[in-house]
């Protein structure tokens, strides 16, 4: 008898994890291009590629650092491992999101930067490493 390989049910939702990241990630260099190019008005491109990386910086960050879903949460992603791994992946997010804005206010001495171009940088990178410490951590649990 043929025995059939059982799939780890977490496998899939840690791919998107890291593919939402990664595609977050070059969302922002598009999103930094439309903030740092202009010093006049905006127009209503640069509002819509800012608002999407915010919108996914959102929904990866929600999606990491705690047990929301849409549909019905499968008991077998929801242990106490994954809880702690959320739990952790929360706080370094936090501590990422600080370590940014520090150096952003070191910046500042030396250069002119404005909230506009720091914030949507500084809640990426925040939301990112929350996204991929989520996944590195659920990877070390398999």
């Amino acid at each position: 008898m043929v025995e059939a390989k059982q799939r780890d049910p977490s496998l899939r939702r840690r791919r998107t994890l890291t593919a939402s990241a990664a595609v977050l990630l070059m969302a922002a260099g598009g999103a930094a291009e439309a903030v740092a190019s202009h010093d006049g008005q905006w127009r209503l491109i640069d509002w819509v590629r800012v608002g999407a990386v915010l919108f996914l910086a959102l929904v990866i960050s929600l999606r990491a650092t705690t047990s929301f879903s849409l549909r019905a949460r499968d008991p077998a992603l929801d242990d106490e491992l994954a809880r702690a791994n959320r739990a952790s992946a929360a706080a370094f997010g936090f501590w990422a999101l600080f370590a940014c804005m520090a150096a952003a206010f070191v910046g500042s001495f030396f250069f002119e930067l404005r909230v506009v171009e720091i914030a949507p940088t500084a809640l990426v990178i925040g939301a990112a490493a929350a996204g991929l410490r989520f996944v590195l951590l659920e990877r070390q649990g398999e």
